[in-house]
């Protein structure tokens, strides 16, 4: 034992060698310092892999789950994203399998779990490391107002696949409301909401009732529109009803009885005239009962100034009928121009118009009457009640819109000035009057027709008379929170009328989605949050315009407000589709566009069983958000898609 202390001593005092036990000693806990390194680096790019494609499944499943259901398309979808982004096998990971979850409302979760191989440390015993991630996914909701500017024209009636397009229609604005219903019942939890409005159009919109009952002074208490004038020129004269005078009548001298019964019984005598020129009748009688003669008292009677011998007084009891005449006027032609109506009763909740229906009849003053005019004043002619069903024309605009490029609105372009307060006639809406519309030749002033005072028909081209076209689409609904059987019972109502006129869908799409205006129904913020808004427009059809149609800007081949002095081209005096009119009604469909997008709305375009133009896809946000549907079943999925699409999508763990 001494002798091992000894030796342990001079050891500990001998240095020489000690660099190469001390490094040896050291290499263990280096190597298992650096294979450490080595294989957590390695399982810290794993995990860090798994986690951006847990990230990924999360936000591709949240994305196809619709209704807030968890269904077996989820489940399959976050799985072919995860496997996608993070292949079996890498950095030698053991074989698993993601878990995807639904925790709780509008939120899906994915978990996965597994382990790598060690590189180094497996030497020291350590033969792999876990690698563990978790992630979910939601849709992030604030208030939200989506409006729908649905084309109900004439071609939606037509089939697609064995569908009626607007019965798609109306299952696609369903679906897109089911696929945000749980949404709209987690926004009102919350004292936030989720709200709809809804735009029918077709050649013009419905809208005026909207207005009215905002304020009755956005609406023009008259309006002018292409009729036509009763001229009554022909002087007809009007008996009235005759005057009567009567009395004794005495002969000048004395008669014999016989020649006294003869003067009595005197024949009837007319005089006067011609009409206008009172006229007389005079007849006469034995005394004021109409009797006949009688001696005693038309012959020599008691007090006469003769009473004796041969010769004595005669008398007869004279009646005189005079008649005068009004002089009154017949129909003799009509004048087809630019008319004026009062439509201050029209516009009201339950008023009306009352015109006449033909210009048969007189009038007491010469001149020219309109329908509405000769309705108060004809004697003897047929009227009608007319009844406004809310449909508008736009109000003034300007010709100098003429299909250039320029987004920039006219300061005269009324129609096109979003947020506008109606001040004055040129800033108001004018109601639809289709039972006064007359149109004329293209580009006249005036024209003459001599028809006669039954003829209704209109008055379109060279004397000839057909009927002219005009569409008035359902209400529109501002913006409010539906409930679905409303919306479906709603829904069911839309009809299929009219011509596609996008201009004034999307100049509507947009006053209904602005936060000022006349409606100033959407919002900034609602409740201390933050507003969405979106406007989905969908069509079936590519933009028209027509020279003979009544448009909301009014029948263009005398109305002339959009093309003005340059009218319709003497070829598109019918209702065929004009191409410097489309340019223009084009160009205004791009200027509502940009406005719509000005104002903070999100827009999407849907083009149903109809490719998309540029002007349309240019119209949306972005490309993203212009797509077409060829059948009934995409056309769900698009208006679906949409639904998902309009929330915030992120991650929340």
């Amino acid at each position: 034992m001494a002798f091992l202390c000894r030796f342990l001593a001079r050891l500990f005092a001998d240095r020489a060698g000690n660099v190469l036990a001390i490094v040896g000693a050291g290499m263990i806990p280096l190597a298992m310092m650096i294979g450490s390194g080595i294989d957590i680096s390695r399982a810290y790019m794993a995990k860090s892999r798994m986690q951006s494609a847990c990230d990924a499944a999360s936000l591709a499943a949240r994305r196809v789950m619709r209704n807030d259901t968890f269904t077996s398309e989820v489940d399959r979808t976050g799985k072919e994203f995860f496997a996608f982004n993070y292949p079996a096998g890498i950095y030698g990971t053991e074989a698993f399998t993601p878990v995807i979850t639904k925790p709780q409302a509008g939120v899906v979760r994915v978990t996965a779990a597994s382990r790598i191989p060690t590189a180094v440390m497996n030497l020291f015993g350590f033969r792999t490391l876990p690698v563990e991630v978790s992630c979910n996914a939601s849709l992030n909701f604030v208030n939200t107002d989506i409006v729908l500017v649905l084309d109900v024209t004439g071609s939606m009636n037509d089939t697609v696949g064995g569908s009626v397009k607007i019965q798609a229609l109306r299952d696609a604005v369903l679906a897109l409301y089911d696929e945000l219903a749980p949404v709209q019942a987690q926004l009102r939890a919350q004292g936030q909401r989720l709200r709809y409005s809804i735009v029918p159009y077709s050649s013009t919109v419905n809208v005026g009732r909207l207005l009215y009952a905002q304020n009755p002074s956005y609406l023009r208490t008259n309006t002018t529109v292409p009729s036509r004038v009763a001229n009554f020129n022909q002087p007809v004269y009007a008996a009235n009803s005759p005057t009567r005078s009567e009395g004794w009548q005495i002969y000048n001298g004395t008669l014999t009885s016989s020649d006294c019964q003869t003067y009595v019984g005197q024949s009837e005598q007319a005089g006067g005239g011609p009409a206008p020129t009172p006229t007389t009748v005079t007849r006469y009688f034995g005394n004021s009962a109409g009797n006949g003669f009688s001696q005693s008292r038309n012959w020599g009677w008691s007090g006469a100034p003769d009473t004796s011998n041969t010769y004595r007084s005669c008398r007869r009891w004279r009646v005189v009928e005079t008649t005068t005449y009004e002089t009154r006027y017949s129909h003799s032609n009509w004048t087809y121009r630019q008319v004026s109506f009062d439509v201050s009763n029209y516009i009201k909740p339950s008023g009306s118009l009352t015109f006449a229906t033909s210009a048969v009849g007189t009038v007491p003053t010469a001149g020219s009457y309109n329908a509405q005019q000769l309705a108060a004043i004809g004697s003897g002619t047929s009227t009608a009640q007319s009844v406004w069903n809310g449909c508008i024309e736009e109000r003034d605009t300007t010709t100098s819109i003429d299909g250039g490029s320029s987004l920039s609105i006219p300061s005269a372009a009324k129609d096109l000035n979003i947020n506008l307060i109606p001040s004055d006639d040129s800033s108001r809406w004018r109601p639809m009057v289709p039972d006064l519309l007359f149109t004329r030749n293209v580009g006249s002033t005036s024209d003459n027709h001599n028809g006669g005072a039954t003829d209704t028909t209109l008055w379109i081209k060279n004397n000839s008379y057909s009927s002219g076209y005009w569409a008035c689409p359902d209400e529109a609904r501002r913006l409010a929170e539906w409930d679905r059987s409303t919306l479906n019972a709603y829904l069911q109502k839309l009809a299929p009328v009219g011509g596609t006129y996008h201009d004034i869908g999307m100049i509507w799409g947009a006053r209904f989605a602005s936060t000022r205006g006349v409606f100033a129904d959407a919002c900034e913020t609602y409740a201390g949050m933050p507003c969405n808004r979106h406007v989905i427009f969908m069509t079936d059809g590519a933009q028209t315009a027509y020279c003979g149609v009544y448009s909301a800007y009014g029948v263009e081949r005398n109305d002339m407000r959009v093309m003005g002095s340059t009218n319709c081209s003497s070829d598109s005096q019918t209702n065929s589709v004009t191409a410097n009119l489309l340019s223009r009604h084009e160009q205004r469909f791009r200027m509502a566009c940009n406005a719509t997008k000005n104002l903070g709305a999100s827009v999407w375009v849907i083009g149903f069983d109809t490719s998309l133009n540029s002007n349309l896809i240019n119209c949306a946000t972005n490309a993203g958000q212009a797509d077409t549907a060829t059948n009934r079943d995409a056309l769900i999925a698009k208006f679906r898609a949409i639904g998902n699409k309009i929330g915030a999508l992120r991650l929340t763990q």
